[in-house]
């Protein structure tokens, strides 16, 4: 199914088996006989190498079928017409003709190409710009190479590294959260963290940071004081309501509906006690909030004491140890969560230097950093620059298998497309 969305982007939508191939070699032979020499402006992408093979073999079988007007090509021969608008049937002919002799001469420049094969032709274009040798190996499988990053680092850990320390505070996190102590897959799984953007354009800053110990200890030392400050500002007002219960003999927690099976009683010792959350106010405690005599047991002899009590003081005193809660939950949870992970953090600037080390030893670049190289070479260049680099300026830009494509790897490719594009 064709969705011509806005010119000049066309999109194909089929599934498999659909001729889906047939309709892309169709679109590029049609390009070719507009124009013979076409495909020095013109990228085909494909995401396998079987892919791109059949996609070359196609397009050159077809256009020699048409050139010489061979029976099983005259498909090829009416959809490129049909595409065109081009009647005269001879002049396509002709002009398959001129493409493929032009092609065959000048086939180093039949770009149909996997995405990888297509980024280590830019990069090694670029490799003088971007500081790196002409003989460098693009790494395509960042996760592979983590992995034994990780595995290479931990089997080298002496009694008093600091790597060490930071994975036993890992493990002990982990036990904390009802984890498994087991925690080497999931530091694998956490280091690929390295690959992701955020990381990459921050990690320059963090490096400076992580590695100033005066740095990390006043930070340690200002979120303990930030900590400590919200968790004070939570716990009060439920200290003041529960000494003011015990003042008028009524920190009894039997005296209350549910009793120690979760009332109102034994919610605010728990929030008094620092054993609160963020969640959203309960029903139940909203319920005490707005009605008084939601305090008080039936059949209790302290009941009509109680009601006086909430209507007077109680509810005010339950709502603001509430508002209390909710509005320095956030910053008590961050202050936590940061002092938890600063030694995951270091962490993994550990799993990313390692990865750095191996592949400076083996002369490879990863595919990931491929987006923010190209971003700040292209920030302060003429894209003339760029366009002589690769070779050619792209007027034509075909995508075969778009669902396949990763995250990272389309991101990629739209970067470069959006400086490069004629």
């Amino acid at each position: 199914m064709k969705n011509q969305t806005a010119t000049p982007l066309t999109v194909y939508k089929a599934s498999a088996g659909s001729g889906k191939t047939f309709t892309l070699a169709a679109e590029y032979i049609a390009l070719l006989v507009k124009k013979p020499d076409a495909y020095k402006e013109t990228l085909a992408v494909t995401f396998t190498n079987k892919a791109t093979e059949e996609m070359k073999m196609r397009i050159i079988s077809k256009l020699y079928g048409i050139a010489h007007e061979l029976p099983d090509s005259r498909d090829y021969l009416n959809k490129v017409a049909e595409i065109t608008g081009i009647t005269d049937k001879q002049f396509i002919v002709r002009q398959a003709s001129k493409a493929l002799r032009l092609l065959v001469h000048h086939y180093q420049d039949f770009r149909v190409q996997t995405i990888d094969a297509f980024f280590q032709s830019v990069l090694r274009n670029l490799a003088k710009e971007l500081d790196l040798t002409a003989n460098l190996r693009i790494s395509l499988n960042d996760r592979e190479i983590e992995a034994q990053a990780v595995d290479d680092m931990i089997e080298g850990l002496k009694e008093k590294d600091d790597v060490l320390k930071w994975i036993q505070e890992y493990i002990s996190t982990n036990i904390d959260d009802d984890k498994s102590w087991n925690v080497i897959q999931q530091i694998k799984d956490f280091g690929m963290n390295i690959f992701r953007d955020f990381y990459k354009k921050h990690s320059d800053e963090m490096d400076e940071k992580l590695t100033d110990d005066d740095f990390f200890r006043e930070y340690n030392r200002r979120l303990v004081v930030c900590r400590k400050k919200a968790e004070e500002a939570i716990t009060q007002p439920a200290r003041r309501l529960l000494d003011f219960l015990a003042d008028n003999q009524l920190d009894d927690p039997m005296l209350y509906p549910y009793g120690t099976r979760g009332g109102i009683y034994m919610y605010i010792k728990k929030v008094a006690e620092g054993r609160f959350d963020g969640a959203p106010t309960g029903s139940r405690v909203q319920k005490a909030i707005d009605e008084p005599n939601s305090w008080a047991k039936k059949g209790s002899a302290v009941a009509n004491q109680l009601v006086g009590l909430a209507e007077s003081h109680l509810c005010d005193a339950l709502r603001a140890v509430e508002e209390a809660r909710l509005a320095n939950w956030n910053n008590y949870q961050s202050a936590v969560l940061t002092m938890r992970h600063l030694s995951q953090l270091r962490l993994l600037r550990a799993i990313g230097h390692a990865v750095r080390r191996m592949n400076d030893a083996a002369n490879r670049f990863p595919l990931s950093n491929t987006q923010m190289l190209l971003n700040g070479l292209m920030e302060d260049s003429d894209a003339p620059f760029i366009f002589e680099k690769i070779g050619a300026r792209l007027h034509n830009i075909m995508i075969d298998e778009f669902q396949d494509t990763s995250t990272v790897q389309w991101e990629n490719f739209k970067v470069l497309l959006q400086n490069c594009l004629g």
